[in-house]
């Protein structure tokens, strides 16, 4: 069952957690699930498996870890990312962050054609947003950078 995703945001963990499983595979080191599959990616969810890293043990087996695979030139999948809970947040973070900046560039351009005190207003808005935003990717990217080390 293919989809399409109605922004450029992926999908948060707790959505990725309640949609039906597409396909599993199962090995001894646990369970994946494919939650979701568009024309060019698939997300995988560890629903069975270790709690936290461990040495030997492919990351990807790690509960709550998502797998992302990519579709390749040739229509086969490749195995782009494998992203723990937060760094997995920060990823959505980055994603919104993309698509406020293309929003704020859509704005600015129409401004430039025509000005607007309502376009104005618009635009100073979003770039608040983008700036609260920026901070809280900036304080997730510390604490994934620090459950790195």
């Amino acid at each position: 069952m293919q989809t399409t995703l109605p922004s450029s945001i992926r999908p948060n963990l707790g959505v990725l957690r309640c949609l039906p499983t597409i396909h599993q595979v199962s090995e001894n080191w646990g369970k994946l699930e494919l939650k979701l599959e568009t024309n060019d990616t698939r997300f995988w969810l560890t629903t069975e498996g270790v709690s936290r890293k461990t040495a030997g043990m492919p990351i990807n087996y790690v509960v709550d870890y998502v797998t992302v695979e990519k579709r390749a030139i040739d229509g086969s999948w490749d195995l782009k990312a494998v992203y723990c809970p937060e760094a997995w947040g920060l990823s959505q973070g980055f994603d919104y962050c993309q698509m406020l900046y293309q929003e704020l560039d859509r704005l600015r351009e129409q401004l430039d054609y025509q000005f607007s005190w309502d376009l104005e207003r618009e635009i100073d808005s979003l770039e608040r947003e983008l700036e609260m935003t920026n901070k809280a990717v900036f304080a997730l990217s510390e604490k994934v950078r620090q459950s790195w080390a």
